[in-house]
């Protein structure tokens, strides 16, 4: 498996900074746009309500994170002086770098290994044109006491089918910690038509995961007002916003 190496950020911007962070945002977009080399996702999503921002990004292992942040290193401080955030690592990180990250974000955590992932090819290094129909989610998994090898298991005839029956599900990419008893899944889909597939595809096997664990969904994106009528945070699921700005 291509090494790839995967970070959820989330933002909490400031009361009435919005606006402000939105601005430093974009420099540092504009920023690692100079030269995306080994930077495979940067997507940018903001809440509704304008009170907290996501980040999904993926990147060709530790030299394309180390190359990113020396791309936008010097916008950070200024965008942090707009918000708060909390950073979720995932993937082949080495002990040391994670360190460091601890040191400078005390709210670092890191998800686990992947495990199992449809991503394998390079970054291409640039960036698509125009605004994108994709549509993201991050489920993470609490998996109940005694039901590990069971999940797994599972995990892995999902994975199968999902990847030999659903090209427009582009992502598809599970993380588990190192006890595992705590699981991520990051789902990328091309547009709604590919989310409503996967759904109908896919929807018989998670049904036989979903009693095993406890679940919670953000969904971001181009996601369609009757989806979003589908999934609602009573069942576990949120919308954290459309994109505001990637490259994917």
């Amino acid at each position: 498996m291509a090494e790839k190496l995967f970070s959820i950020v989330h933002f909490f911007i400031n009361p009435g900074e919005t606006e402000a962070f939105r601005e430093k945002a974009q420099t540092c977009m504009a920023a690692a746009k100079v030269d995306l080399t080994g930077t495979q996702a940067y997507e940018w999503f903001i809440s509704p309500d304008g009170t907290q921002a996501f980040v999904i990004e993926i990147y060709d292992g530790i030299a394309g994170l180390n190359h990113h942040g020396k791309m936008v290193g010097k916008t950070m401080p200024a965008l942090l002086a707009h918000a708060s955030l909390k950073i979720k690592f995932a993937g082949d990180m080495p002990a040391d770098l994670f360190t460091q990250y601890t040191k400078r974000f005390p709210n670092a955590a890191h998800a686990g290994l992947r495990f199992q992932g449809k991503l394998q090819s390079p970054a291409p290094g640039t960036a698509s044109p125009g605004p994108s129909p994709k549509i993201f989610a991050v489920a993470r998994f609490s998996i109940h006491p005694g039901q590990e090898a069971a999940f797994r298991a599972l995990a892995a005839d999902c994975f199968a089918h999902v990847a030999a029956t659903e090209p427009a599900t582009s992502g598809y990419e599970w993380f588990l910690n190192e006890s595992g008893t705590e699981a991520l899944v990051l789902d990328i889909y091309d547009d709604a038509p590919a989310l409503a597939a996967h759904m109908a595809n896919s929807g018989p096997k998670m049904s036989k995961i979903l009693p095993l664990v406890t679940s919670k969904v953000h969904l971001f994106g181009a996601v369609p007002a009757p989806f979003l009528a589908k999934f609602k945070p009573e069942l576990g699921t949120t919308y954290g916003g459309p994109l505001f700005q990637g490259i994917l």
